[in-house]
């Protein structure tokens, strides 16, 4: 069983590396202003019931990246009960790197959903 216990790692893996940016992005993008880090932790995990829960270590290189790319941009701010933070808001081209990550991952769901269906029989309400 260590290969399928191997396969199902690296899928996980492999699944949430390109979802995770995309919802650090629509976080940033939700909050009026902008956004620091631990922010975004709590968010996605009050958004998911708790079903996901980010550690600083997923995060903040998510946020370095899209910063990188130029999606975001950041800035220290001061906070009210304690050190500075990060802030990080929206460009421009996060703004399109959010309608088309949208578009694409509609169009991933859409087929996976088409190949589940048709080789596994699953409905939508299994989804």
């Amino acid at each position: 069983m260590i290969e399928v216990d191997d396969f199902i790692r690296k899928l996980d893996r492999e699944l949430r590396t390109g979802l995770l940016s995309l919802f650090v992005l629509l976080v940033v993008e939700s909050e009026p202003g902008a956004c620091y880090g631990y922010q975004i932790i709590s968010k996605l995990k009050e958004l998911t019931g708790g079903n996901l829960v980010l550690q600083e270590g997923t995060v903040y290189p998510i946020l370095h990246s899209l910063r990188a790319q130029g999606l975001v941009d950041s800035e220290w701010g001061t906070s009210s009960n304690g050190p500075q933070r990060k802030y990080y808001r929206l460009t421009p081209g996060g703004k399109s790197a959010i309608e088309k990550g949208l578009r694409l991952w509609r169009e991933l769901d859409s087929s996976s959903g088409k190949v589940l269906r048709a080789l596994r029989g699953e409905s939508d309400e299994r989804r």
